[in-house]
């Protein structure tokens, strides 16, 4: 009798673990979800390693084989995986793809930015020379949109765990209401909404809340300034009475630490969580952690409460 109870829960778990969706994510805002509404029930993996910077990224074959493997590829969409298309017509899985750039609301650069972006544009077709900003995560209007499409997702690939799916993500959504409640708080209280962050990946924020962003760089933070540029930016910094200048944690702070000494003000950290670190991940500080983080820096330096 042991023996066939032992065997009967041997082929339920050996079936639930069948049953498992296995999903690979193209970048960390995408995993974050997925981690949150997934759980235990789906396998999942990202393409970008943790502390690698996103931009630039370019898939090994390691990569293409753990995505021949998945039965779906969630994606971020062409602007920031201008490699996406080529590999999964390669590998034939077409139907499994998922472009969460159809689910949520784009914005345009604006021309003088895209300007400044074909100026100093070192990386070809990074971004295919289009006019969309794929930062949109930093939005958390979008990232709630999100939320519930990645859901939908499961739901429809996994319909008998509907209830697990749904509730995991009116848990999830209920916490970035709460943080984006804080963040409507006291964007309405600023006294100087002007940022200077690393590169322009702040966009979405900006547009959600009347703030003007300035950049170091454009649209990649791999980007380099001219010592003109440098110069025109230590005035901007002066005549705009910015506080501080930003960097970000996987890209170089040299030229954020030149301006910001020159300007005689201070530098910080702000993240447009295009990743995360190996440690910060095993510690379950992620996507919602950081936007709380950075609401702290922002409200210092545009003079909010």
């Amino acid at each position: 009798m042991l023996k066939k109870i032992g065997f009967s829960t041997m082929l339920i778990l050996a079936s639930n673990a069948l049953a498992d969706i296995k999903v690979t994510t193209s970048i960390y805002p995408l995993y974050s979800i997925a981690k949150e509404i997934g759980g235990d029930k789906i396998k999942l993996d990202n393409l970008i390693p943790f502390g690698v910077e996103a931009h630039g990224f370019d898939p090994s074959p390691a990569d293409m084989a753990k995505l021949s493997k998945s039965d779906l590829f969630i994606t971020s969409g062409d602007n920031m995986e201008p490699w996406k298309d080529k590999i999964v017509k390669s590998l034939h899985i077409e139907n499994k793809v998922f472009d969460m750039s159809e689910h949520v609301k784009l914005r345009e650069i604006s021309e003088d930015a895209q300007h400044e972006e074909d100026k100093h544009d070192h990386h070809g077709d990074e971004h295919n020379h289009s006019n969309i900003d794929p930062h949109y995560w930093v939005s958390l209007n979008n990232y709630i949109l999100m939320t519930q499409a990645i859901t939908n997702l499961f739901i429809e690939k996994d319909s008998a765990n509907k209830d697990f799916y749904t509730q995991n993500a009116n848990n999830y959504l209920e916490k970035i209401n709460t943080l984006k409640a804080k963040y409507d708080l006291s964007m309405a209280t600023c006294t100087n909404k002007k940022i200077l962050v690393n590169h322009d990946a702040f966009g979405y924020f900006a547009d959600d809340y009347g703030v003007k962003q300035y950049s170091v760089s454009g649209m990649s933070p791999e980007d380099k300034p001219s010592a003109k540029q440098i110069s025109e930016l230590i005035n901007l910094v002066k005549n705009e009475k910015i506080n501080t200048v930003f960097f970000e944690e996987f890209a170089s702070p040299k030229v954020a630490k030149t301006i910001a000494k020159e300007a005689n003000v201070k530098t910080d950290a702000l993240r447009p969580a295009e990743n995360i670190t190996k440690d910060e991940n095993k510690k379950g500080y992620g996507y919602l952690q950081i936007m709380e983080d950075n609401l702290e820096k922002l409200k210092s330096a545009m003079g909010c409460k």
